[in-house]
């Protein structure tokens, strides 16, 4: 089975500050599981280094391996024409930013759990029928 992770979970095993628990359950599931992200999802995870870069809390050296460590990672980018209807239906009708409702529509979409540390976005998942890891 795969399952859907957004990149709260992603950052939560690139950045010790950031792991939890869970993180690292859903780490493990990985393993044995494949991930699927949509498109936006890499830009999201290279915006977060770049940010924590310029803050002066990572080197370029640093967030290249964190880059490189994902890569590794089986993850299968979905490759699904996406649906601005759905994800503008999605974050409107759950008060979604067009971001979240990208990792809810494609969870829903194909019947894949989701991972995510994000409380809203876990309540507009489960209030959309998708069910949680």
């Amino acid at each position: 089975m795969a399952l859907v992770i957004d990149t709260s979970v992603a950052i939560g095993w690139l950045l010790p500050a950031q792991a939890t628990t869970y993180t690292r359950h859903v780490l493990e599931r990985v393993k044995r599981e494949q991930i699927v992200v949509p498109v936006l999802w890499s830009i999201e995870v290279v915006n977060v280094l770049l940010v924590r870069r310029r803050h002066g809390a990572l080197s370029a050296t640093q967030a290249h391996a964190l880059l490189h460590r994902l890569e590794r990672l089986k993850i299968a980018v979905d490759s699904y024409p996406l649906s601005s209807a759905a994800i503008f239906a999605l974050g409107e009708e759950h008060g979604l930013s067009s971001y979240d409702a990208t990792y809810v529509e494609l969870a829903r979409r194909r019947g894949l759990p989701l991972a995510t540390r994000d409380a809203g976005l876990q309540r507009a998942a489960r209030a959309a029928g998708v069910t949680l890891v």
